[in-house]
């Protein structure tokens, strides 16, 4: 294996949103990586944040690149100005709310250069309360209902429907080759419809039990719940009409349809109309959504 002063250059990209105390610890993680610092490079894209968080993060930390923009542009939009501004060889993308084990991203590259097929890559990832507690071993998607579940056999090295975008590992080869992540996933399903078209592109997408993180899940997300289904709808039934074969996305908007008035008196919530609402913004935006189905070409 190569030695650590030949490792290739990492670009960590995240965006902050009012993040408070997260995004710092989140970077005092980074420091204490282990893994040569001249090979990091730090991005940060500050979606609007009044809490003070931003100014911290520049008074803390003066090597992170920081970007500023006005307003909340969203996960996928602040991502993509981080990718076009990273100089790394590969580029971590993540959230702001996680904490890296010191030996987590080196694991990754030392896969990576060993198998060279494979594009992106992530790790286990434990909720911060409970620390042991699971949250996701790599995703995958059931396309008949439309579910998401962490994979099984959490340490197994394996190969998922996807690596969550909160700590995923990306060739810079792959962002060269598809580009973007597509920014009309506007909090979720982003990192699935990546993976997809890196795994289209020819490239592998796997799951190492050994890179370990720490996310408090959904932290942002569960400020608005009501936004946050809507979004989480949206997403889905945009990634199944982008990508999935017609029988699945009938069978999952079927089963989304039939499922979720039961689930919402079951938890007591308001996710009937955010799903109705997703439904409705997708029956508008379908030319848009079809476009971006023919433009995702099988290799060669």
């Amino acid at each position: 294996m190569q030695k650590l002063k030949n490792y290739p250059k990492i670009s960590i990209v995240f965006p902050n949103y009012n993040g408070g105390q997260e995004p710092l610890d989140c970077l005092k993680s980074i420091k204490k990586l282990n893994y040569l610092k001249d090979k990091i490079e730090v991005v940060v894209i500050d979606n609007g944040s009044w809490d003070g968080s931003r100014e911290q993060i520049k008074k803390r930390y003066a090597g992170v690149m920081l970007i500023n923009n006005k307003h909340n542009l969203g996960f996928a939009r602040a991502i993509n100005q981080g990718l076009k501004t990273a100089q790394g060889d590969y580029i971590f993308i993540t959230n702001d709310d996680i904490i890296f084990e010191k030996n987590s991203l080196r694991n990754l590259i030392e896969y990576s250069l060993k198998h060279p097929n494979v594009g992106i890559l992530g790790g286990i990832i434990y909720k911060k309360i409970p620390p042991n507690e699971i949250s996701c071993a790599g995703n995958n998607l059931n396309i008949w209902t439309g579910n998401v579940y962490s994979c099984p056999n959490p340490a197994r090295i394996k190969e998922p429907d996807w690596i969550p975008g909160c700590a995923m590992l990306v060739k810079g080869e792959v962002v060269r080759k598809i580009g973007l992540l597509d920014d009309l996933f506007t909090y979720s399903f982003e990192d699935s419809d990546y993976c997809q078209r890196a795994r289209i592109a020819g490239f592998k997408v796997v799951y190492l039990p050994h890179a370990k993180f720490w996310h408090s899940v959904s932290a942002t997300a569960n400020k608005n719940r009501k936004l946050t289904h809507f979004h989480w709808y949206q997403s889905k039934l945009r990634y199944a009409l982008k990508h999935l074969p017609i029988y699945n996305l009938f069978s999952i908007f079927i089963f989304q349809t039939l499922a979720i008035p039961p689930e919402a008196i079951l938890k007591r919530d308001h996710r009937i109309l955010p799903y109705t609402q997703a439904v409705l913004w997708n029956i508008l935006n379908l030319t848009k959504t079809l476009k971006a189905r023919r433009s995702v070409k099988k290799p060669g």
